[in-house]
């Protein structure tokens, strides 16, 4: 019976890490998708690799291999990080390279701590010091969420299916861990040492969502794809009326200029919160004067004028091909508020959906790399 169990433990283990494995693989060969959210769920698979590795060495073999062992213990202190990018990669404002060298730095310093067995910090100082750097990142994370509530809204609810929304599963996945990583350590401190089978199989568990979730957010199966029907959605009144006319050309032209700085500078178009009254206040004017300036200089008016420049941004990701972004994916990057509102200005402006468009870009390309 022991035996039995055993072997199942070890099928079980080995099953994870193959996944786990060809996880990568795909990441690495797939070119659908953003490539820094790539990147950065890979790092996350890739450590998730050595709990089963490490539980399996240790069924096999009566020495394992040090390096793994304490790389299996330290995961704690990533977790933390890569859900702070994960976050920031679903409010689409990445980190750069060296942010990622820092956050890094703690689960590094740690790891070579034990892996080189320098004692300079005894167990409790350490766990007391994991605690401090969970519940750190765990405050960040909340705020970052708050702060962009909007944003996560419109994606729950107008981008199921995007890449960016399949990553909330993979925080709700890490928020998880690193709560059951903090009671482990509790316990440890109190002198209850838990089962190490029983940890590496909940790592493994663990490991098997995350590596079905990041295949979900590469191909996103049809089975969980909606049929779109493009519908009509309520737009404000084109002409507003307007009190009196405050702007001379001169001084509209020169209002155009700044609008279109703000534009090129800050994209307020990809601002989920902008307003006409917020706009007009980044730009230092009234809203009458800014409603004056779109429906009088530039015969337009606030929706559409967002929209155009959400239309502009889409065609940029369309053009670029160093990823395949899924159509959702470039709606949501664009600012549309849902796909309806995309599908319906693409019609407009080009008379063809954004996929067909999509294609009639890529065939030319496709043509003179033969």
């Amino acid at each position: 019976m022991i035996f039995t169990s055993v072997e199942l433990l070890k099928v079980w283990f080995i099953f994870s890490f193959s996944l786990g494995c060809w996880t990568c693989l795909n990441l690495l060969i797939s070119r659908r998708g953003d490539r820094r959210v790539k990147y950065t769920i890979l790092c996350f698979i890739l450590l998730l690799l050595t709990p089963p590795l490490n539980a399996y060495l240790h069924l096999v073999s009566t020495q394992p291999i040090h390096w793994i062992t304490v790389l299996s213990q330290k995961l704690t202190w990533c977790y933390g990080p890569i859900m702070v990018a994960l976050i920031r990669h679903i409010l689409l404002k990445p980190s750069s390279r060296p942010s990622y060298i820092i956050h890094a730095l703690p689960f590094l310093l740690s790891l070579l701590h034990d892996i080189f067995n320098v004692q300079w910090i005894n167990f409790h100082i350490m766990v007391s010091l994991l605690f401090i750097h969970v519940f750190g990142y765990l405050s960040y994370a909340v705020y970052l969420l708050k702060s962009e509530r909007l944003k996560i809204l419109r994606l729950t609810r107008q981008f199921k299916n995007t890449t960016y929304y399949w990553l909330i599963y993979l925080v709700t996945s890490l928020l998880f861990v690193m709560l059951i990583d903090v009671i482990v350590f509790t316990n440890a401190l109190l002198g209850n040492i838990p089962s190490f089978i029983a940890l590496a199989s909940i790592a493994s568990l663990v490991a098997i969502f995350v590596n079905t979730i990041a295949l979900f957010s590469i191909y996103q199966p049809d089975v969980f794809l909606h049929n779109l029907t493009i519908t009509e959605e309520p737009q404000p009144e084109t002409k507003p009326y307007l009190r009196s006319i405050e702007l001379s050309s001169e001084a509209a032209q020169q209002l155009d200029e700044q609008l279109q700085d703000l534009v090129n500078n800050h994209k307020p178009h990809l601002d989920d919160d902008i307003s006409l009254p917020k706009l007009a206040s980044l730009l230092g004017v009234t809203s009458h004067q800014l409603s004056e300036l779109l429906n009088i200089h530039k015969s337009t008016n606030f929706y559409d004028f967002l929209n155009d420049l959400r239309y502009q941004e889409s065609l940029q990701f369309l053009a670029t091909n160093e990823s395949e972004l899924t159509i959702a994916d470039i709606a949501y990057r664009s600012g549309f508020n849902n796909r309806n509102s995309f599908y319906k200005v693409f019609k407009e402006k080009t008379g063809l959906t954004p996929n067909q468009y999509k294609k009639s870009i890529n065939e030319p390309l496709k043509a003179s790399a033969k």
